[in-house]
């Protein structure tokens, strides 16, 4: 019941205030107290927009919106105020869980109504056709192409013949003793080390390696193009088109990686191709009729598996998915079609396997985050908990941990025997029942680039500056084995430089947010409730698949912008996926 001198509208402005005021103080206790926050004028502006918007939430009228963008927005919230927990305090404790969880309560109405207006937004602005659709779509591909290209090209003058970073050392070291392995998919090993043995054959390594580069290159941007062609065959809005045509041509995060030798640049671009298809499915399901789009989907499925070992699991656990957007009658076609991809990739990566005699998995990969968590526990408690020898027998490096990746502590894991994988198992959920909450931080703080907006550690786990070249992306090129670097656009590779091996690029506000891996998860994320709100299931298959594609990089061993790569790059197609769209052919 509500008071005669109080009326409802009054009573939801005042509740409206009262959490925005309870959101503000917990978010000052959390970041120090009140004495140590300054800059109260702005604490003030908080607490009347923030109130504002909660305002703006309880008098929205769509409830539908209202509960399904609430769900999110909690998430969302709750997640930046850890963040800043875990790098105020170092831990978060069970304090600290509910000093977030109270924050994220007290301002998910207003992070629920910036949700539900950018929908509204994204809505008005893909409701109506592009009248001016050209009359060439092969136009539209070849010009877009050309435009993607010719703009990579002078990062790559600057960076020839390519970026020889992350993995390539090791394959290329694998390509050239002959003693292969499955650590990194071998399909690309052969890739990269054909090219690399050509360049031998011509008399120059790095001439094949600037092959490799030309052909990943055009094939990134081909599948770029493929996008924004395909977007224009669905009438999307041509100012959306533009943009995103503008982006992959301009983002420095696009031409970098076209010019990496990392496996990542090829997967990428099947994985863009392989969503868009899922998306001509929903819109056509005959073409599961035509045997040419059958086939080339199951040759991409394998292609996919082949070019990331874990993308099985992702593809596998898209298929309930992907009947939202077919017919009953048809399911069994594009289950058939999903098993095909995943039966051809088994075989041909046991017929690659058996014909190089590569070595066997990298059992190591599958312990990183319970090598960080045992590791934390060592550091933390090593003085007081009986069980560190045992924690030391199996990863001899623990002493050496480091919060932000794995891959000190993983590598040299002693698990690569079905017996010591068993024991390594049951000594991890001993130490995990005695410290549960050291188990969560490490998990939280080794993912942290997936979840928090303010992370800046994904940018150095491999150190920063301009010696090194390690910075959010690796641009060194590794000596030794006769590929020598040599810039062509200096002036561009200097800033280039400066931008992301000394991460300059944090210090530019609101841009640096681009290049934060946690946005494009969050924005997937949203684009999935958004696609749940309207029934949309076009949106729901594609969204579910690209997070579904980012479960087992939730346990790998760190953070970096590669690994989200086919997430950014999907984005477009999912976040502007139309409530009813059909092509016109």
């Amino acid at each position: 019941m509500t008071s005669p001198f109080i009326s409802k509208k009054q009573l939801k402005i005042g509740l409206a205030f009262l959490l925005s005021f309870a959101g503000v103080m917990l978010s000052v206790i959390l970041l120090g107290g009140m004495r140590d926050v300054g800059y109260r004028f702005l604490w003030w502006a908080a607490f009347i927009l923030i109130g504002i918007a909660n305002t703006q939430y309880l008098f929205e009228v769509r409830l539908r919106k209202k509960r399904m963008f609430a769900i999110p927005a909690f998430l969302f919230v709750a997640a930046q105020a850890i963040g800043y927990r875990l790098q105020t305090a170092g831990h978060t404790g069970l304090s600290g869980i509910l000093l977030c969880v109270g924050i994220g309560i007290c301002f998910t109405p207003a992070m629920a109504y910036a949700c539900i207006r950018f929908a509204d937004v994204l809505d008005r602005r893909l409701t109506a056709e592009d009248p001016k659709r050209p009359r060439s779509l092969t136009k539209v591909f070849w010009g877009s192409f050309a435009i993607i290209f010719i703009c990579w090209v002078p990062v790559f003058l600057a960076y020839y013949p390519g970026l020889f970073a992350y993995d390539v050392n090791q394959q290329i070291s694998e390509i050239i003793t002959g003693q292969l392995t499955n650590y990194n998919p071998l399909l690309h090993t052969l890739y990269l080390g054909g090219f690399y043995m050509l360049g031998g054959a011509l008399g120059d390594y790095s001439v094949g390696i600037a092959l490799a580069v030309l052909v990943q290159m055009t094939a990134l941007a081909a599948a770029f193009a493929w996008l924004i062609r395909y977007m224009v065959m669905l009438r999307i809005p041509r100012v959306l088109g533009i943009a995103v045509l503008v982006a992959f041509a301009l983002l420095p995060v696009h031409s970098i990686l076209a010019i990496s030798c990392t496996k990542d640049t090829l997967f990428t671009a099947a994985m863009l191709l392989y969503a868009i298809r899922l998306h001509h499915l929903s819109q056509d399901v005959d073409l599961l009729a035509r045997r040419k789009w059958m086939l080339g989907t199951v040759v991409l499925i394998a292609i996919i598996c082949l070019l990331r070992n874990n993308a099985f699991f992702g593809i596998a656990l898209s298929i309930p998915l992907a009947f939202l957007i077919v017919p009953r009658p048809k399911r069994l076609r594009l289950f058939a079609m999903v098993l095909g991809g995943l039966l051809v990739y088994g075989m041909v990566g046991q017929g690659l396997r058996a014909f190089t005699q590569a070595d066997g998995i990298n059992r190591t990969e599958l312990v990183s985050i319970p090598s960080q968590q045992m590791a934390r526990v060592y550091a933390l408690y090593h003085n007081v908990f009986p069980p560190s020898e045992e924690i030391i027998a199996y990863l001899p490096t623990a002493p050496n941990y480091y919060p932000y990746t794995a891959d000190g502590v993983k590598t040299f894991a002693q698990v690569r025997k079905p017996g010591q994988m068993w024991g390594f198992i049951k000594l991890w959920g001993k130490v995990g029942l005695q410290y549960p909450v050291a188990y969560l931080d490490a998990h939280l703080l080794t993912m942290q680039g997936y979840w928090w907006l303010d992370d800046t550690t994904h940018a150095r786990i491999y150190g920063e500056g301009l010696e090194d070249r390690q910075g959010y992306l690796l641009t060194d090129t590794k000596q030794g084995f006769g590929v020598t670097h040599t810039s062509y656009f200096p002036p561009l590779e200097r800033l280039l430089e400066r931008l992301f091996s000394a991460n300059e690029y944090q210090r530019i506000p609101i841009l640096s947010l681009l290049f934060a891996p946690s946005l494009y998860l969050w924005l997937s994320l949203f684009s999935l409730f958004r696609a749940i709100e309207q029934s949309n299931r076009v949106a729901i298959v594609i969204s579910g698949f690209l997070l579904c594609y980012m479960l087992p990089m939730w346990f790998g061993a760190c953070v970096l912008i590669r690994y989200v790569y086919p997430i950014m790059v999907c984005l477009p197609l999912h976040l502007s996926s139309p409530l009813e769209r059909r092509i016109i052919e």
